[in-house]
């Protein structure tokens, strides 16, 4: 399996611990979303919306950062579209 992959499964297990801990309901009320779409937007492979986990991290107190590295790695980069 992909590293990204298994980053990707734990993150949306945390977030899926977090908000089962607290009560689903509890949460989406607050958030002000349907319980029902806050389910499906915790069920494995679900997709979620960048929008919805900054919601949520956000209800408990957490944020999503995404920073440039002071240097790059030489040949981690990604291809351009072009030559596709």
């Amino acid at each position: 399996m992909n590293v990204d992959i298994n980053i990707n499964m734990a993150f949306e297990r945390a977030l899926r611990e977090l908000v089962k801990k607290e009560g689903l309901r509890k949460v989406a009320r607050t958030l002000g979303i349907d319980p029902g779409s806050l389910y499906r937007s915790m069920m494995d492979g679900s997709n979620v919306g960048l929008n919805r986990i900054e919601a949520i991290l956000d209800y408990f107190g957490f944020e999503l950062k995404i920073s440039k590295r002071k240097e790059g790695k030489p040949g981690n980069t990604i291809p351009s579209k072009k030559g596709r």
